[in-house]
């Protein structure tokens, strides 16, 4: 994968945590799913998408 592809996933990455630590109790625009984004960028980067899960402390997090 291209540095410079792998820098912009990463700072996805890094305002998705953010937004969730930050409004994880606020309503999100309609068709938004956080952890189907974090997902994807997890794949880009060749991340475990568990690990990160269970590290960053968002295995409590859930979509209705």
């Amino acid at each position: 994968m291209d540095k410079l592809q792998n820098v912009k996933d990463f700072k996805k990455l890094y305002h998705l945590l953010n937004f969730y630590y930050e409004n994880r109790e606020q309503p999100v625009e309609e068709g938004f799913n956080f952890l189907e984004e974090v997902k994807t960028l997890c794949d880009n980067l060749e991340l475990d998408y568990d690990s990160f899960i269970e590290e960053m402390h968002l295995n409590n997090f859930f979509l209705d």
